[in-house]
């Protein structure tokens, strides 16, 4: 196991590691957890990458600046949450806090995204009572970090959201794919007919449920809407659904542009004036050209919506 973490280290930290044309195969690292109400971790190895899309990218979106890519270098290692947060988890912290989240959440209903002032992450108004194991949505970027800082008073390490640095970094999993599982057939234009086997998208199976108005994979990964975390296979970090199922907050404050951000792993945060907060992954409800690594979407800070959740990261020392 040592030699294997060690060959993935040695492939992300070469210069040449960006041209590759096959993703690296699949390193499951040992998961560990800091304390009780913990979740499980993955260790992801420094190196270097290219973050966003080439200007010659087949689903380029330059409206959110994806593009012109920029070299980022990480010098040390770091953890990240080897699932999103769980219905489970946030609500240990909501018992353990009192710090309930207000409801009102934005829902689909009648072909469009609507607020629903009666809805919460307690009941996302999905044809079934939300489940343990499934992610938590209808929470904002104050919940999530609020949920964050409990963890780290629990265990006495520092967790907090990832930058969106980080986040591309985890999701690409080793490889310079938009996708981790595949260089081919990767495109909104093509069958997507692999992405079923990896994450929870707009699929074939969602289309009679929603009859959103937008491109669907042609593939099903047989959930409507939310599947419980862990159900895909993860990539070479050990990680799973990083793309699709709920879309995550990231820390940075969001800019239509990567001109002048940090060439390291640290979020891009102002005081004052940081009213949208960069959003990463796709969800279930999500078109196949926005489940992808380098897709970005601005939100607003207050914005709940039942196919937005988050994930946790945690420095290594």
């Amino acid at each position: 196991m040592r030699r294997l973490i060690a060959i993935v280290l040695i492939l992300v930290a070469h210069p040449a590691f960006a041209q590759q044309t096959e993703p690296a195969p699949p390193a499951q690292q040992p998961a560990s957890a800091d304390c009780t109400v913990c979740p499980e971790l993955a260790l992801v190895p420094p190196g270097r990458f290219l973050m966003g899309s080439a200007p010659d990218s087949i689903e380029l979106d330059t409206a959110t600046g994806e593009s012109p890519s920029m070299a980022i270098s990480f010098s040390r290692p770091f953890f990240v949450g080897r699932r999103e947060v769980t219905v489970a988890e946030f609500r240990r912290y909501v018992e353990a806090t009192g710090s309930e989240p207000a409801p009102g959440c934005r829902v689909w209903l009648g072909g469009q995204w609507v607020l629903d002032r009666d809805r919460s992450w307690r009941d996302p108004a999905f044809a079934l009572p939300p489940q343990d194991a499934e992610p938590v949505v209808c929470v904002n970027w104050d919940d999530a970090r609020g949920y964050a800082e409990w963890l780290s008073r629990e265990s006495g390490k520092r967790y907090r959201l990832p930058s969106e640095a980080e986040w591309e970094y985890v999701a690409r999993g080793g490889t310079s794919f938009p996708r981790f599982w595949d260089e081919h057939d990767s495109h909104e234009g093509a069958a997507l007919s692999l992405a079923c086997d990896f994450a929870n998208v707009y699929d074939s199976s969602a289309v009679d449920a929603y009859h959103l108005p937008w491109p669907n994979a042609r593939c099903s990964d047989h959930f409507a809407a939310l599947a419980p975390v862990g159900q895909y296979k993860p990539n070479a970090f050990g990680v799973f659904d990083i793309i699709g199922n709920v879309r995550e907050w990231v820390m940075d404050c969001y800019t239509a542009s990567y001109a002048g951000r940090p060439e390291d792993a640290r979020a891009w945060t102002w005081q004052g004036g940081c009213e949208l907060k960069g959003v990463r992954g796709g969800s279930w409800a999500s078109r196949p050209r926005d489940a992808r690594a380098p897709a970005r979407d601005p939100e607003p800070t207050a914005l709940r919506q039942s196919d937005l959740g988050f994930r946790v990261v945690r420095d290594s020392a």
